[in-house]
């Protein structure tokens, strides 16, 4: 409508008010009338199949004409048509609200209800669909419902009588209710009457691929596969590009090991309309290690289908599935030039910045997902991994839990959060939390492996034993092997805890795990030479095993062949880890006083691997020079990347405090390193000292007593006696200064407090 002007001089009232009356009435319109005009726009858009402005528009003539049930009940129709089924159920139960005897509304939900498991329920159902027939008696449908009513209330001969009237009227309905009735019947392991339904609708539609199909499928799982083939041909031969036919033929295929034919059948499965199966052939090359085929397969479906953004992104998670990852990044780069903001190719290249140590630029990366409001339980559990690689295990397990609030099925965190657990000293906890998992979940031998470690922890040896030795008897996996030789050390038993290591070690010689509990056994057996022998075979046949190289160089250096270790570390640097060989050849640099060589190694390092240790180890090197400030520098990066290392907090208390005189900054870290670690001697020292040093002599004490609890040695005993000394127990300060004196009489803590003690009695 036009806006109202001021009339015109000479216009009489009247004329004005005459012109507002038409006006009016021109713009106006019953509510009918409204929710005519609307329900006729909504199924335009529904013939269009433009489902969510049909909806707006059902929604807006409802409200129209509140009182009328028809704009609910075409609102109801929409969203079945969508495949929103409970939207629709919803609907159409506030439909029955306004005419609780509409029939239209009471059939569709009777349809609904008819497949429950509940008898009344299918009983109600019956009754509707029952009262709905007597006026539209050649409903097809309706016919095929009932069908099924009668074979869930235990009536198969009615049943089959049903759809086989059903199949004359409809007999895609009838199909639909014959497959319903033979998931139920094998679900209850009745295969007796789903074979009588599925041989008596390819009888009553011999033309039908989908009752042809419905037959094969019963046919294999009663163990007919001659049956079936025959069945999913005919089926082919009915409709040569028919759907479930393939997919049952490639399934066969794939069980009997027939990869040609596996390969033709994808082939013909990715010339099919739906974008879901453009790359089955593709998936079937990468399957069978046909690598290169496959990447040649998936650029010509690129090719084909205009670099659709949801082939490439299955394009690169293929890729790094089979351990392609160069190629899997050059893929993603492609897609975020095109769109910065695809969330799952952010998502993908988070995890391999994860993998590739590159934590800062996974950070990033995540911080626009999050941005972006992608929330899901994978960015959580990425968000996990970065925490993780970073020691903040409080923030890693917030994380786990919070991927888990998103997707309670996410198996991996779930998992994960138990294990980490368990590393806190809580089995309890890691128990209940595994208890969650689904009854499918809970029967995976991966899921019993973390049970297990759990009940271990937990000290519950009886119960897992019982666990271990069935699964054991499942399978002699190196993880049950080795859990099978934690539970033999704890019995006592060395020499059986080293057979099922040894026997983990055949199957699996690079698990860490493994290796760290076989090389303790063997040496607390004096066995060190044959272990290192095992370890060379095992490096000569897996020269790829950076945890071999590592391990052996580890064992080198332990029995003084420093070149041999060297060799190793180089090896392990050429099969993929250059951070930890590195790291290992700069402790070694360290340990043959060679600290420029070794600070030159690790500067170079972090330069494009920046990491934790790498800082410590720079740290040390620092401090040996008297550079207090620059081991300072280096202890705040550790913090930066690693908040929850204990080790750094400690260090770094204990150069504010001794070298700066820095004591309520000391005292900061100190707390700290003593709250995330509560049961550690050195950060209870480190916090005493401090505090004596700062001339609290009564906060120190309750501190130090703590450290000699944790651990007896000499620097608790030296630190324990000034204290008391300061508080007025000279004979127990004498009594721990003597003890010191004892066991480290050039002990340099001795040095700190001989002033107080010496010459005194």
């Amino acid at each position: 409508m036009n806006k109202f002007k001021l009339p015109l001089a000479g216009t009489t009232a009247i004329s004005v008010l005459a012109g507002l009356s038409l006006v009016l009435t021109g713009c106006s319109k019953t509510p009918q009338e409204a929710e005519a005009d609307h329900m006729n726009k909504a199924k335009a858009y529904v013939d269009k199949k433009e489902y969510k402005k049909a909806v707006i528009e059902y929604k807006i003539a409802s409200q129209n004409m509140p009182k009328d049930p028809e704009p609910r009940y075409q609102l109801g129709m929409t969203y079945l048509k969508a495949g929103a089924v409970p939207d629709a159920f919803q609907t159409f139960q506030a439909t029955l609200k306004i005419v609780p005897n509409h029939l239209g509304t009471r059939y569709q939900i009777a349809l609904l209800r008819v497949f429950s498991n509940d008898v009344l329920q299918v009983e109600d159902a019956k009754k509707a669909i029952e009262d709905y027939l007597a006026s539209h008696p050649g409903d097809g449908e309706a016919t095929a419902a009932l069908a099924v009513a009668a074979a869930e209330q235990g009536k198969p001969d009615e049943a089959v009588k049903l759809l086989e009237t059903a199949s004359g009227k409809a007999p895609d309905s009838a199909n639909r209710a014959a497959t319903a009735i033979v998931q139920y019947y094998a679900s209850r392991g009745n295969v007796d009457d789903a074979r009588k339904v599925s041989k008596r609708m390819t009888e009553l539609l011999p033309k039908s691929p989908e009752a042809a199909v419905l037959l094969a499928q019963v046919e294999l799982a009663t163990k007919d596969p001659a049956g079936a083939d025959a069945e999913i041909q005919r089926a082919l031969s009915l409709k040569k590009d028919f759907l479930p036919a393939m997919q049952l033929q490639l399934r066969r295929q794939l069980m009997t090991g027939n990869t040609a034919g596996a390969e033709e059948t994808t082939k013909g499965l990715s010339k099919l309309p739906g974008k879901q199966l453009w790359t089955a052939y593709a998936r079937m090359l990468f399957a069978e290690k046909k690598i290169e085929p496959g990447i040649k397969e998936y650029e010509r479906v690129l090719q084909e289908h205009k670099d659709d953004a949801d082939v490439r992104n299955e394009y690169a998670e293929t890729l790094i599935t089979s351990g392609k990852k160069k190629e899997a990044e050059a893929v993603l780069e492609g897609t975020l030039d095109k769109n910065k903001k695809d969330p799952r190719a952010l998502l993908m290249r988070v995890s391999l910045e994860i993998d590739a140590g590159k934590l800062d630029a996974a950070s990033k990366d995540v911080k626009q997902l999050l941005d972006m409001k992608a929330f899901s339980a994978p960015l959580s559990y990425q968000q996990s991994r970065i925490f993780a690689a970073r020691r903040e295990t409080v923030r890693q397990g917030d994380l786990l839990a919070e991927a888990l609030k998103y997707n309670p099925r996410f198996f991996i965190a779930r998992l994960e959060l138990a294990q980490l657990l368990v590393a806190a000293g809580k089995p309890e906890a890691a128990l209940e939390t595994l208890e969650q998992a689904t009854p499918n979940e809970k029967v995976s031998l991966e899921y019993r492996y973390y049970h297990n470690a759990a009940l271990l922890a937990k000290g519950d040896t009886e119960q897992a034993r019982k666990d271990v030795d069935a699964c054991l008897a499942i399978l002699k996996s190196p993880g049950f092997l080795y859990q099978d030789a934690i539970l033999k050390g704890r019995a006592k038993d060395i020499a059986g805890a080293r057979k099922s290591l040894e026997m983990a070690f055949a199957i699996s010689p690079s698990e860490p795990g493994v290796l760290g509990l076989l090389g303790e056994v063997m040496r607390e057996q004096k066995d060190t030479p044959k272990f290192i022998a095992m370890l060379r075979e095992a490096v000569g046949k897996n020269p790829q095993s950076v945890q071999l190289h590592i391990t052996l160089a580890g064992q080198l250096v332990a029995t003084g062949d420093k070149a041999g270790a060297r060799s190793e570390l180089e090896a392990a640097k050429k099969a993929g880890d250059l951070v930890t060989a590195e790291l290992d050849l700069a402790q070694m640099d360290l340990a043959e006083n060679a600290a420029p060589k070794a600070e030159q190694r690790l500067s170079e390092l972090i330069k494009t691997r920046d990491n934790g240790r790498a800082r410590m180890l720079l740290a040390d090197i620092a401090i040996r020079k008297g550079d207090a400030e620059a081991a300072i520098k280096q202890y705040l990066r550790v913090m930066q990347m690693e908040p929850e290392n204990v080790n750094a907090m400690n260090n770094l208390a204990e150069l504010l405090a001794s070298k700066q005189k820095k004591y309520d900054d000391a005292l900061f870290w100190a707390q700290k390193a003593m709250a995330a670690a509560p049961n550690n001697p050195a950060a209870a020292d480190t916090l005493g000292w401090t505090y004596f040093r700062a001339g609290k002599y009564e906060a120190a004490l309750p501190h130090l007593e703590t450290s000699l609890r944790l651990m007896d040695r000499p620097t608790a005993h030296y630190h324990l006696a000034a204290a008391f000394l300061k508080t007025g127990s000279a004979a127990r300060a004498r009594t721990e200064y003597e003890a010191g004196v004892k066991q480290a009489p050039q002990a340099p803590a001795r040095q700190e407090v001989a002033a107080l003690f010496e010459g005194k009695k």
